[in-house]
């Protein structure tokens, strides 16, 4: 039996290569230039960079701190600022609003149902045209026991509310202290409720 030939292989010298601390530290400053540029110029931090999250949002937090406590900074810039800190911070923003009794989470609920009492109060408006047709006010009327026609579309109204379970427990909760919203009441919640302002763009697709 032959034995096959042993290969050989090419001697090549010990070719030097750069020391790991170099590559790291160099890779940190880049990292840091980048994230000066992202909190002033909005350069965004290119995907190749292998940098840690958890890296990354300390290299543009601390970046953006002249901004961030510049107390005599303008308003975009202000805005500017807390968008990238807590955009690479979000634990900080959680304890913040949790330290000040959910502000931000209170700003967000009272948004949602003040978009959902704008929807639920144009329908309300639809129905004097719905019962304006014979036979769907008489369906209407057998369905509620109401004929009277503010009291009927009243009616129609706290039926669908029940289909906004967010918005009814919202209006229980913060408007009526916990009480029963009625069919009575409920024009005069949803007034309350379209009357905050609003300060965040709606959202495409929420949840009921």
């Amino acid at each position: 039996m032959q034995r096959s030939p042993i290969r050989q292989f090419p001697f090549r010298p010990h070719e030097p290569t750069a020391h790991p601390m170099f590559k790291f530290v160099l890779g940190v400053a880049f990292g840091a230039l980048m994230s000066v540029l992202y909190v002033h110029y909005n350069v965004q931090l290119p995907a190749l960079m292998q940098i840690t999250d958890l890296l990354r949002g300390n290299l543009v937090a601390t970046a953006t701190e002249s901004k961030l406590y510049d107390l005599d900074a303008d308003e975009p810039a202000k805005l500017r600022a807390l968008e990238v800190y807590f955009a690479n911070r979000p634990h900080d923003a959680a304890k913040i609003d949790a330290a000040f009794g959910h502000p931000f989470l209170i700003s967000l609920h009272r948004e949602r149902a003040a978009r959902k009492a704008i929807q639920l109060s144009s329908a309300y408006n639809a129905f004097d045209k719905l019962l304006a047709n014979p036979a769907l006010r008489t369906k209407m009327s057998e369905k509620f026991a109401i004929t009277e026609p503010e009291a009927l579309k009243q009616a129609m109204l706290f039926d669908r509310l029940d289909r906004q379970p967010y918005l009814k427990r919202w209006l229980e909760k913060y408007l009526a202290e916990n009480g029963p919203v009625t069919a009575n009441n409920l024009q005069s919640l949803l007034q309350t409720a379209k009357a905050f302002p609003a300060v965040l763009a709606s959202e495409p697709q929420e949840a009921p």
